[in-house]
């Protein structure tokens, strides 16, 4: 269970400690709203510990592959 955390958090770019250790404390607290520790909904609320250098990493992979599709696409067309 321990590692589908810290996955989850790695996922949505969190910093895995922080949001290890607040959710094990709110846990241990008796807090009973689940849903507010996905980590989606803790990073919502959570921003100063969301890693924005990883956020930058996907963006800018994001663009060089879109770039490379279009490159393939505009030499698969063909010429007339």
């Amino acid at each position: 269970m321990l590692f589908t955390i810290l996955a989850g958090a790695k996922r949505h770019r969190l910093e895995p400690w922080a949001y290890l250790r607040d959710v094990l404390l709110r846990l241990s607290a008796g807090e009973t709203d689940l849903e507010s520790l996905l980590p989606d909904r803790w990073a919502a609320s959570h921003p100063e510990h969301v890693l924005q250098h990883r956020l930058d990493e996907s963006r800018r992979k994001a663009a060089r592959q879109k770039a490379r599709r279009e490159r393939r696409r505009a030499q698969a067309r063909p010429k007339p």
